[in-house]
């Protein structure tokens, strides 16, 4: 019996050694241009799996080999950068009287009809009005009256406002210039504003991203694949259904990536030709935090979710789609985030809002 026993522990470890490579395989996706390898790329969604995986490894050993423990725990720690990227602990800390508060949000078209109540008021724009940030990053502002409505509500509140496409930044700091971002896009775009911040100009950049265009019934018949081989006893009902599901979904993904690429670069073109002055970032990047997208943004600027915020920060609330692809980013040299929030009372839109507070660091 011992050797059956020294035979399992082996195995066991041989499948705990193969997720912690297939963990840093997901980590490594995003270094490579998806304009490559764009399906390689997108092997960075299944990092939260092959994390959960070797954390329940963790628990295994700990119950039935201690001394393995160390196997999960040195394949985490070792990419734990990553770790950190994608579900941030962090203690707040008391932001100054001299902060800005910032928030993103993509409206899904400020709500439709679903955000209108019985007596004909449109909650979205409610909930905008109440928001009372100094800078408000919104996308897919597509309802033109609707915004409209919006944007008199808030200008009358003494907010400076700039309009593109479906992309709209209500600030209270003034605006001093902008320009729309040009890049190859099927329905996505941003644009970039300067806003005068005491003797400094931000540069602040509003942005969404090539969109995945998963249509709400391809969502749904991956998710009707997924409850139906959860239930189905047979291995090959299991296979064949996502498999079918899959194949079309993994057509899009891997074509909207590359796009996404190109427009990541052209914005870290623009983000260091302004540097090293103050620059926000805001906007629905449709990638999640281990992505190219995101790396490379990240090179030179810092997310306000990983440095203040909790827990998985879930943006994208579509039933069976969890992730969190929506982000603040800002010059570090410049601010320090506190109190970074995903807003889970709102469900207007198939996204949540994200918010920070940027307290200024200390003029060297």
């Amino acid at each position: 019996m011992k050797w059956i026993k020294s035979l399992l522990v082996y195995v066991f470890e041989g499948a705990n050694i193969a997720t912690i490579l297939l963990m840093w395989m997901a980590a490594a996706s995003s270094y490579p241009s998806p304009a490559r390898f764009p399906l390689f790329s997108l092997m960075g969604l299944t990092f939260p799996i092959f994390l959960l995986i070797n954390v329940a490894f963790i628990i295994f050993w700990i119950i039935f080999k201690i001394k393995r423990t160390w196997i999960p725990i040195a394949g985490i720690a070792a990419c734990f950068s990553f770790v950190r990227d994608y579900i941030p602990f962090n203690i707040d800390s008391t932001p100054s009287d001299s902060s800005l508060s910032v928030v993103s949000y993509n409206t899904h078209g400020l709500g439709g009809a679903e955000a209108v109540d019985s007596a004909g008021n449109n909650l979205m724009i409610r909930y905008i009005i109440n928001l009372q940030a100094d800078i408000i990053c919104l996308q897919e502002t597509f309802a033109q009256k609707t915004c409209d409505i919006l944007q008199d509500s808030m200008e009358a509140q003494g907010y400076y406002t700039i309009r593109h496409k479906s992309q709209t930044l209500f600030s209270r700091l003034p605006i001093v210039g902008s320009e729309t971002i040009s890049y190859p896009t099927r329905n996505n775009g941003g644009f970039w504003a300067k806003l005068l911040w005491g003797t400094d100009t931000i540069l602040l950049i509003n942005n969404h991203f090539e969109s995945n265009r998963l249509t709400p019934e391809q969502r749904q018949k991956y998710i009707d694949a997924i409850d139906m081989a959860t239930n189905d006893p047979s291995t090959d009902g299991i296979s064949d259904s996502i498999r079918n599901e899959m194949r079309p979904i993994l057509r899009m993904l891997s074509d909207a990536a590359p796009r996404r690429a190109f427009q990541a670069e052209t914005i870290d073109s623009i983000v260091n030709q302004w540097l090293p002055r103050p620059v926000i970032l805001c906007g629905d990047f449709n990638d999640t935090p281990i992505s190219y997208t995101h790396r490379l943004l990240t090179r030179n600027l810092t997310s306000a979710f990983r440095q203040s915020g909790n827990g998985l920060g879930l943006t994208f609330r579509e039933r069976g789609f969890p992730v969190r692809i929506d982000h603040i980013l800002f010059s570090p040299q410049h601010w320090q985030s506190h109190h970074t929030r995903i807003d889970k009372t709102i469900d207007l839109s198939d996204h949540r809002p994200i918010s920070t507070i940027l307290t200024p660091k200390a003029r060297e």
